[in-house]
């Protein structure tokens, strides 16, 4: 009896012949302002050889990032013997506004025989520990009701956020609006606020500051107005309760409707009370016992 065999080396091993990123979703990268950063990225293989392996990376079509706001190889090799490999990624502040941009990776998908995993979105935005301004959501059971816009002092929308998921029970946002003037509003849809089934709130921070809680009780819409400057964040208006900022104490309550201008000082005792209309003139003097009575 005779046997035969046939021995099948590593190299003739190719299917599935398939490549794709590390499994991480939509990663985030902060950059500091003026600044770079980078970040690692990880590709494997289906299967190992014993020969190095040369794949090519593209940029997506999608990428909202400046092309010269990053630097990517145009390949990465996977050496023998194993089935991963690394390259790294730098990107740049250069034009990535408030609310950043995309970087879209793939592997070339027009090689004959190769299978490519999905594209690799990375998030690029700025980060400015110091000089951050901060939207801390605390939601009451239904967030998905809840959006949230900031404004410049022209009206212009510089990010409006909504998506939240009904269940979630907090949201942070971050963002590196720099020196200005400022509208903040959060709006709920279906006109209770942060009320049901927990009473929620929003608050808002600056360089680690808060300087404004909105409390959950706002109905359908509430707005804060605030002033960005060297020394820190500051409301226009006054108080920092997002409810009383516009139409509270400050310029609604005691300040012009209450005690000084129609309280005691024109409408109480100086007056219209004694002074006035009291003992003085409809008084004892004119009306009483001087003009028609013991006279």
């Amino acid at each position: 009896m005779t046997s035969i065999f046939v021995s099948c080396s590593d190299d003739e091993f190719t299917p599935p012949n398939y490549v794709t990123f590390e499994g991480f979703v939509n990663p985030n990268i902060g950059v500091e302002v003026d600044g770079s950063a980078t970040r690692e990225v990880t590709v494997y293989t289906a299967n190992v050889t014993s020969n190095d392996r040369t794949f090519d990376v593209m940029v997506g079509d999608a990428t909202t990032l400046a092309s010269t706001a990053y630097t990517v190889p145009s390949t990465v090799t996977v050496p023998g013997g194993t089935n991963e490999a690394t390259f790294e990624v730098q990107v740049s502040d250069v034009d990535l506004g408030l609310v950043g941009k995309t970087l879209v990776l793939r592997l070339d998908p027009t090689v004959d025989g190769l299978y490519t995993g999905d594209p690799y979105v990375l998030n690029v935005g700025r980060v400015c520990e110091g000089t951050d301004f901060t939207v801390d959501l605390v939601f009451d059971g239904y967030a998905s009701e809840t959006t949230w816009t900031l404004s410049d002092a022209d009206g212009n929308i510089l990010i409006e956020v909504d998506g939240y998921s009904d269940g979630a029970a907090t949201a942070t946002r971050s963002l590196c609006p720099g020196e200005g003037t400022f509208t903040f509003t959060i709006t709920d849809s279906f006109g209770d606020g942060l009320t049901y089934p927990a009473e929620g709130s929003v608050t808002l921070s600056y360089g680690g500051e808060e300087f404004a809680v909105i409390p959950g009780d706002f109905g359908s819409e509430e707005s804060v107005n605030f002033t960005i400057g060297p020394d820190g964040a500051t409301v226009v208006g006054g108080d920092t309760d997002g409810g009383d900022t516009d139409g509270g104490d400050t310029d609604g309550g005691d300040t012009d409707g209450g005690d000084t201008d129609g309280g005691d000082t024109d409408g109480g005792d100086t007056d219209g009370g004694d002074t006035d209309g009291g003992d003085t003139d409809g008084g004892d003097t004119d009306g009483g016992d001087t003009d028609g009575g013991d006279a």
